[in-house]
């Protein structure tokens, strides 16, 4: 089965299974550079993924 994840406004869909991080590390991008929200609640990035969950990932900005 598989869930969805929105990375900078593009949806992608991605196995059930595997960690969040993992996800996000094999769809090329850092997942430390993002804040990841489901159901509206910040989880850790080493979140199982299981079906049917949406994913939103928020680009992180660190500044001086």
């Amino acid at each position: 089965m598989s869930a969805s994840m929105t990375i900078g406004g593009k949806t992608i869909e991605v196995a059930s299974g595997q960690t969040i991080e993992s996800a996000v590390r094999n769809a090329g991008m850092i997942p430390d550079a993002f804040l990841f929200v489901v159901n509206g609640k910040p989880v850790p990035m080493d979140t199982p993924i299981t079906d049917e969950i949406t994913i939103k990932a928020l680009k992180v900005a660190s500044g001086g």
